[in-house]
């Protein structure tokens, strides 16, 4: 079993001049974070933290964040990771989840953090990590209800969103992160030498995905707290940064700067670009494409189960299809009764891989409602198989809307909005109707200096729709709520529906 912080170590002494990680105020080679690593995991042993005791650590993307979780694993304890945007009552509930024996604060590029850590009397953790303050508080030492041989595995607690309700610890082991690592660092082609942009959360897979990339192959990541738009331009003009993997919201907001202010991308060395945690459009990807100068890499995974499939970066998918399972993932699609679908029809997406989650933290009805026998995990996403072997989405499970007794996908009908001129992103969701029936409702957001007009845009997409497909209303927004992962939140949406009555 080789952790996170196993690679850093052997890197260390391998290659240990090369830089590691890297943020706005620092910069550390392998063998400087190997050094702070060490003395961090001191620090907690000395604080009382031992084996399976959970380490929260609120932080957004700094160089501290990867210290404090490769110091806990060390350790022997379990990082919990979140990112202190979400607020201070939904870290409250995720405390209560994983019952933390300590709570880390990293406040050098975070004002959040910083509030959070005043708000708790938090005092400076005596480590050789700048910025970092210490609650303790100690939680109680609870056993988790997974088997031992699972609790020695734990590497890395990550928070489900918690759209739904109370946000779920999803146990990552170390062998599944090792190889998600391992299978990235592969199908992305990262190599030492290489400079990975960290603008996805530490705290969500996808930074998790471009942090354990990068530590395998011995690549570079460069943290980066807050997305600031210009300085991102900058690092793709300049050519800083090699490997680019963001949500497709962030694609389309380069895009308007880049067209707006004319930015010449010719010394541009990125060699990989990829895209994932929501859906993406055809429109946006060949926008990027056109700009980048490569194909836009269509990836899908979740916090249970990283990475799943992927489109190729030498051959042209249609819009909506994530690509074939990656190197050890196999898949298939089911129908309500667990049984394979015919392929061309719709069913639930399940995945199987040894990166699947080891179980939600204390909570063995959702683990089992996720993990079915066999090893498999039942993703939530619809999905098909497509004629050459690859899998297209069709929406969530839980956002289906039935109108008029058919099923209609918020992903299909966003595809069709986002390839209207002047339609930057958009968000379509359910709303109760009469006699149980539900309206389909869209928010679109518009390019800059462009104008929507609700009617035309009803008209183009009846060509595009079958009727009962096209929205009942379209709300057109100044911007769309998003999340710290730049994902659309749409569990905010009625808000501006509210706003816009």
């Amino acid at each position: 079993m080789t952790r996170a912080c196993d690679l850093v170590e052997q890197w260390a002494r391998n290659d240990g001049a090369a830089r590691a990680v890297a943020d706005p105020s620092t910069s550390l080679s392998y063998a400087a974070l190997s050094a702070v690593v060490d003395a961090a995991a001191a620090a907690l042993t000395r604080a009382g933290v031992g084996a399976r005791d959970r380490v929260l650590i609120v932080a957004e993307n700094d160089t501290a964040a990867v210290v404090l979780v490769l110091a806990a694993q060390r350790a022997g304890a379990w990082p919990a990771l979140v990112n202190p945007r979400v607020g201070a009552a939904e870290i409250a509930g995720m405390r209560v989840r994983v019952g933390p024996r300590i709570t880390l604060y990293s406040t050098t590029c975070s004002e959040p953090a910083s509030t959070l850590a005043r708000a708790a009397g938090a005092v400076p953790f005596e480590a050789d990590v700048a910025g970092v303050l210490a609650e303790f508080a100690p939680g109680e030492r609870r056993e988790s209800e997974t088997p031992q041989r699972v609790e020695r595995d734990v590497g890395l607690v990550l928070f489900t969103s918690g759209t739904t309700g109370a946000a779920k610890a999803v146990m990552l082991g170390h062998a599944g992160l090792d190889e998600l690592g391992r299978v990235l660092a592969d199908s992305r082609h990262t190599r030492r030498g290489d400079a990975v942009q960290g603008t996805a959360p530490l705290s969500h897979i996808m930074g998790v995905a471009n942090l354990m990339a990068a530590l395998h192959a011995g690549a570079s990541i460069s943290l980066v707290p807050r997305v600031e738009l210009p300085a991102l331009v900058d690092a793709i003009a300049s050519g800083r940064i090699t490997h680019l993997s963001v949500v497709p919201a962030l694609y389309a907001r380069l895009c308007e700067y880049v067209e707006a202010h004319r930015v010449d991308l010719s010394r541009s060395a990125l060699k990989y670009v990829s895209a994932g945690g929501a859906p993406l459009d055809g429109a946006l990807k060949a926008r990027v494409e056109r700009l980048l100068g490569l194909r836009l890499v269509n990836g899908y995974g979740m916090t249970e189960c990283a990475p799943g499939c992927r489109t190729l970066p030498d051959r042209d998918s249609p819009p909506g299809c994530i690509g074939w399972p990656e190197a050890g993932v196999e898949a298939r699609v089911v129908d309500a009764d667990g049984a394979d679908a015919a392929r061309g029809d719709v069913g639930e997406l399940w995945l199987r891989s040894g990166t699947v989650m080891l179980g939600y933290y204390g909570d063995a009805a959702a683990t089992a409602a996720a993990l079915r026998p066999g090893g498999w995990m039942a993703t939530g996403d619809l999905a098909r198989w497509l004629d050459d072997g690859s899998i297209e989405i069709a929406g969530r499970k839980k956002e289906m809307i039935i109108r008029s007794g058919f099923n209609v996908y918020p992903a299909e009908v966003e595809a069709a909005l986002n390839a209207l001129d002047g339609v930057l992103q958009s968000a379509v969701v359910g709303r109760p109707a009469a006699n149980g029936d539900e309206d389909v409702v869209a928010f679109v957001q518009a390019r800059s200096g462009a104008a929507l007009h609700t009617d035309s845009l009803r008209e183009a997409l009846r060509a595009r729709l079958a009727p009962y497909k096209v929205p009942s209303r379209i709300v057109v927004v100044d911007a769309m709520p998003l999340g710290a992962t730049g994902k659309i939140q749409k569990n905010r949406l009625t808000d501006l529906l509210q706003e816009a009555s």
